[in-house]
């Protein structure tokens, strides 16, 4: 989506879209992996730099590609590749989040959001999460969330009243940014991981106005390595147990992909959604 809004100015088209893929080998010339293998990759370059998930068929990088032995149907494994990625990440690379922790997730019916809610549950955190329409609240509270909050740009005195947040993870993005910061505990670390308010940078930014005293900032932007260190195998049996919810959305097919877009751009979707080739 952000490529074809012209957010992605180094790629030259034509193109094939598409920064994650799940699959079947069809073939490996250099042995690293048999055919037949059900496989995910993402990011490095795919759909970018060369031609991504939109394709039938898909040549990437073996250093790129994780085997995941599953028997989750498509819509189910499509969703995971850059889902849990980012979710991971932001939740153990970039937050270090610890069980018993307060975690705020600014987002929380974005598909990284309602992952990223899952994921902490299960590892023994308290779960806040927002949204900006108050009948989503049941659907986030079946999904993680100790606590909802309907976010209304300014919820930093609600959230501290309730306790305050000890991590942030801030996937609305600049628009909710410094009241996510205002929302954080001394000692916390706020997380800018998405920007799902659609705005890129400040117009104006004070930072000894804006971060409180000993509240840490950070961001993530996971790539292929951290791609490879999430353990999508791990998540897919946790699933498959029903140890691990992950919403999904709508299964789209290729024919249908306009509408996908549209879905995207509205927002109309919670949950991650799948494009089946």
């Amino acid at each position: 989506m952000f490529t074809r809004q012209g957010h992605s100015p180094s790629v030259r088209f034509p193109r094939v879209l598409g920064i994650e893929a799940v699959g079947v080998v069809e073939s490996a010339p250099d042995g690293d992996f048999a055919t037949g293998q059900i496989v995910a990759t993402a990011m490095g370059g795919m759909g970018r730099d060369f031609d991504g998930g939109y394709a039938e068929f898909t040549c990437v990088p073996s250093k790129h590609v994780q085997v995941i032995k599953t028997q989750l149907p498509w819509e189910t494994l499509g969703a995971l590749p850059e889902m849990m990625q980012t979710a991971w990440g932001s939740l153990f690379i970039a937050l270090d989040l610890q069980p018993g922790e307060r975690l705020l997730v600014r987002g929380g019916t974005t598909s990284v959001g309602l992952a990223a809610a899952a994921i902490a549950k299960l590892h023994g955190a308290h779960v806040m999460a927002t949204t900006r329409k108050a009948d989503r609240a049941d659907m986030l509270k079946q999904n993680g969330a100790d606590e909802v909050f309907v976010d209304t740009g300014a919820i930093a005195q609600e959230v501290q009243k309730a306790g305050g947040a000890h991590k942030v993870l801030e996937l609305i993005g600049v628009a909710t940014l410094k009241d996510s910061l205002q929302a954080t505990l001394p000692k916390g670390t706020v997380c800018m991981t998405g920007i799902a308010g659609n705005k890129w940078s400040f117009d104006e930014f004070s930072p000894m106005e804006a971060i409180p005293t000993a509240v840490k900032l950070t961001a993530y932007s996971g790539g292929p390595s951290e791609f490879m260190q999430t353990p999508l195998e791990q998540f897919a049996s946790q699933i498959a147990q029903g140890k691990l919810k992950v919403h999904t959305g709508k299964a789209f097919t290729m024919d249908q992909i306009v509408a996908a877009h549209e879905a995207m751009e509205t927002g109309s979707q919670a949950g991650r959604m799948v494009v089946l080739t």
